[in-house]
């Protein structure tokens, strides 16, 4: 059974469409992609460095509780066996919780229609659909977006998006736009939290930057899996997953799987789906 599935919002600012993710493969098939990939294509497989977002505490923020539900929107899966490891983006102050999204809440998203490469929209989806199961967190669909590609994006644009916290925003752009691009870096993931009432820090936005040209080559080339594994693991980054060391998983630093997450990223990801809830933001 699907937990915190994929949900499209009743009226998003531009068209949107969900596409059926295509069948898991065998990871063997994995190396065998990235092993083309480096005959065939410049190295830039996936440096993909997590984004390292600003606090982003101060005054400007929407009013407290806006789509807050009193009971968490959907549950994890159980957790499986296995022996893969996973690492937090950010701890709170007593070292012992993963900062983490509201799950009283659902994480709307939206797509920038500068630089997305024909097939990029579906792709999106996809990778959301899977990270949103895996995690047990809800993600609603805002549709496309003209929003340009900066690096310090304001986790709350009223004018633009209207009195909430603005949607997780996915880009495919380029290293002069996000700089941190730049020497084969394919792609950046990361939230911003703001503090509740007694300090605990909760993510309320995020932002997914991909490189424009190194995805579209690779859509091109025919390789749908290792580009969907590229945005499955940034937003990895985005609901709060750091890197791992280990190969085998998603969240490898080095690039992992491609058949989706792993049994160490999904014990991350089904703890950070349990956060609390927070109607104070």
């Amino acid at each position: 059974m699907v937990q915190g599935p994929l949900v499209r919002a009743a009226r998003p600012p531009g068209r949107h469409r969900a596409e059926a993710r295509n069948a898991r493969r065998p990871r063997w098939l994995g190396l065998v992609v990235m092993a083309l990939l480096v005959v065939a294509l410049p190295v830039w497989w996936w440096q993909a460095r997590p984004f390292d977002s600003r606090l982003g505490l101060g005054a400007d923020a929407p009013p407290a509780g806006i789509g807050a539900a009193q009971a968490p929107l959907g549950a994890p899966p159980a957790t499986p066996g296995g022996r893969g490891g996973y690492t937090f983006m950010r701890m709170q102050a007593d070292g012992t919780e993963p900062v983490a999204y509201d799950p009283c809440r659902p994480i709307h998203f939206t797509t920038s229609t500068v630089g997305l490469p024909e097939g990029g929209d579906a792709l999106v989806h996809e990778a959301v659909a899977t990270m949103s199961e895996a995690s047990g967190l809800r993600f609603v669909d805002d549709g496309l977006t003209d929003e340009p590609p900066t690096p310090d994006r304001d986790p709350y644009q009223p004018d633009r998006y209207g009195d909430r916290w603005a949607p997780v925003y996915i880009s495919f752009a380029t290293p002069d736009q996000i700089p941190r691009l730049a020497g084969g870096t394919i792609g950046l993931g990361g939230s911003t939290p703001r503090a509740a009432d007694d300090g605990v820090l909760v993510y309320v936005s995020g932002s997914v930057w991909l490189d424009r040209d190194a995805m579209t080559a690779l859509l091109r080339a025919g390789r749908h899996d290792s580009a969907r594994a590229v945005v499955e693991h940034e937003i990895g980054h985005v609901i709060g997953l750091n890197h791992v060391s280990d190969g085998s998983q998603l969240m490898s630093e080095s690039g992992g799987a491609v058949d989706g997450p792993a049994d160490g990223d999904r014990r991350g990801l089904a703890i950070l789906g349990r956060g609390g809830c927070r109607p104070d933001l």
